[in-house]
């Protein structure tokens, strides 16, 4: 599971009476239940999706219909069992992007189901899916398009900065990473995966690092890596106060126990 998706699982309010799985294996999703997914108010969705029949539909409806969805469908959706999960992803793609107020639980959660599938993504956090089994994932050229989607809906709207093209960055080499002539190859295991100090701190202790003794932190998880391993740890570019910048970057089995152990001294 990676960074982002720990954040939507933290974030979003998964009530499973809100999912109805339907007789063909795809889900219907209340109102309720998509507006607790993409971190708005569920009075406001439900008025913008009554409004797909208006002569000036809302912006949520707007961006359905420009999708191919049926305005009589789209205002019918609360009272005809739920919203279609085809339309999940354009829904939070409206409020991750397009909204007056970007919703940044929105954004979490679209990124955290692009790899999977919006289908196997409700079924992992609804339980469906065995724990020991990972969801299936996209095959290589799936991923790659809605990336490129992703990217082309940044452009179109002019909001396309270094922190977008950084992270849009990592998911490609992920992606390429993973495949080997046209083949998926097993996902790398959570313990593989590599995590920065300050999404470590925030995982171990629920609280973001403190600003003022973060380089001394941060001296002592290095110093730790050194004693370990006897190199320098390795380094990634990240966007850091407003400017992408070197970090280092450590493999999560080594940090979340580093951190663990330095969290300890901090608060004896």
């Amino acid at each position: 599971m990676t960074d982002i998706q720990r954040q939507a699982q933290q974030e979003a309010d998964f009530d499973a009476s809100q999912f109805k799985l339907q007789s063909d294996g795809t889900f219907r999703i209340s109102v309720r239940g998509m507006a607790a997914m993409a971190g708005i108010d569920d009075n406001g969705l439900g008025r913008s999706l009554k409004s797909a029949a208006d002569e000036n539909p809302l912006p949520c409806s707007r961006s359905l219909l420009a999708q191919g969805f049926c305005p009589a469908d789209v205002t019918s959706w609360s009272a005809t069992g739920g919203i279609p999960e085809d339309a999940a992803p354009f829904i939070l793609e409206h409020y991750a992007f397009t909204a007056k107020a970007p919703s940044k639980q929105a954004r979490a959660v679209l990124l955290a189901f692009s790899r999977v599938g919006i289908n196997a993504y409700l079924k992992d956090r609804l339980g469906m899916l065995k724990r020991e089994s990972a969801p299936t994932a996209l095959a290589p050229a799936e991923a790659l398009d809605i990336i490129e989607r992703s990217i082309g809906l940044l452009e179109r709207l002019g909001v396309m900065d270094e922190r977008d093209c950084l992270q849009m960055g990592d998911m490609v080499r992920n992606v390429n990473a993973r495949a080997a002539g046209g083949m998926l190859l097993a996902p790398a295991s959570a313990d593989d995966e590599e995590i920065t100090l300050s999404d470590a701190w925030l995982e171990v202790t629920g609280t973001p690092l403190p600003r003022g003794k973060a380089p001394s932190i941060g001296r002592l998880i290095a110093e730790q890596y050194r004693e370990e391993f006897q190199q320098e740890p390795p380094t990634r570019t990240q966007f850091v106060d407003g400017a992408p910048r070197k970090v280092k970057s450590y493999r999560r089995h080594f940090l979340i126990q580093a951190v663990q152990e330095t969290w300890a001294k901090f608060v004896a």
